[in-house]
């Protein structure tokens, strides 16, 4: 998550619950027109107290963690034939940048059983714009043709 990122969850936080850029400013002790800026996504840096300030006075909780995890946020039981349902975008996001080896094998085998081609596509779209600033979905994207092609092969 960046900078623009989280400054268009404030903005949306913010007009959910109703505040004026005044009123939010004033709240989290931040400048009105540095607060204009990052929900514009016109700031390049801002300190990390005042990012604080400005989530926890819209209800948003900033969370720090290593930036690869070894193993996913939640299982992948999505990839199982019991599942009984199409991959959302979330899921496939969850596995490309929190899933291990295994949850990509699983990925590649969901992609291949699929005859319509729409996994495919949403994994290609998340993969080329995730993997813009996550290395670990840049090196799925690089290996998923070849793979695709290894689990035809076996079929």
């Amino acid at each position: 998550m960046n900078l623009q990122t989280i400054g268009r969850l404030i903005a949306e936080q913010r007009l959910a619950k109703g505040y004026t850029l005044s009123e939010l400013a004033s709240k989290a002790q931040v400048g009105r027109s540095t607060l204009a800026a990052l929900e514009a996504g016109k700031l390049s840096e801002l300190g990390l107290g005042r990012v604080a300030r400005l989530c926890s006075a819209v209800d948003l909780v900033l969370e720090a963690r290593p930036l690869l995890l070894h193993e996913p946020l939640m299982l992948h039981r999505h990839l199982t034939d019991t599942a009984g349902r199409e991959l959302t975008k979330a899921a496939i996001e969850d596995i490309l940048t929190r899933g291990n080896i295994a949850a990509w094998r699983g990925l590649v085998q969901a992609i291949a059983k699929d005859e319509t081609g729409r996994i495919a596509r949403r994994v290609n779209d998340l993969a080329a714009a995730l993997g813009k600033q996550d290395p670990k979905v840049r090196a799925f994207a690089a290996l998923l043709p070849k793979a695709i092609r290894n689990v035809s092969r076996v079929r």
